[in-house]
């Protein structure tokens, strides 16, 4: 087996060859991009990358007979990822939120302290609806496209532009005490 081998390829063979060295190679091309989503969900958190990359490698290995074909590798895959932190963000098991990162946010409020506006962020988050938190945090947080969200999200692409928007609103309201807000 070469290394150019597709993505397709590769799990074909993991699935009727139990082939491990197939799955091996599937991990090794995507493990630097999994790792980066997860570094940035959870502050750079090295235990908790290292843990959420091998959850994540896991429950694709365990369900791998379940990929479609019709959709990349690659999406699927860091849709389990986004899952993952999604759901121990929902369990609040640990604070994954990188604040500095929502750039439409934080990078235009007139900034009292770091802290407030932490603090205040935190708050504001905690009371928008959760599709309209997870649908802000991949497209201004993690520089997802709208079309990406929505696949990661399995919701249609103008319901994810909706639950941005109507997120933005609710945090420009809800942060008006910091300044304008992008």
């Amino acid at each position: 087996m070469e290394m150019l081998d597709s993505d397709a390829v590769l799990v074909e063979r993991t699935l009727k060859l139990n082939d491990q060295q197939a799955f091996a190679r599937l991990m090794l091309r995507h493990q630097l991009v999994v790792r980066s989503l997860l570094a940035r969900c959870c502050r750079n958190d090295r235990h908790a990358v290292d843990d959420l990359v091998q959850e994540t490698f896991l429950r694709a290995y365990l369900s791998l007979s379940s990929f479609r074909s019709e959709a990349k590798f690659s999406t699927w895959l860091y849709r389990i990822a986004f899952n993952l932190v999604a759901d121990k963000f929902r369990r609040k098991s640990l604070d994954y939120c990188d604040l500095d990162s929502i750039q439409g946010i934080a990078d235009n409020c007139k900034l009292l302290s770091q802290s407030d506006l932490r603090g205040d962020l935190v708050k504001a988050l905690d009371k928008i609806s959760e599709q309209q938190k997870i649908a802000v945090r991949l497209c201004l947080e993690e520089g997802y496209t709208h079309a990406d969200a929505a696949e990661a999200m399995n919701l249609p692409l103008g319901t994810v532009k909706s639950h941005v928007s109507r997120g933005r609103a609710q945090l420009q309201q809800l942060l008006v005490h910091w300044g304008e807000v992008a």
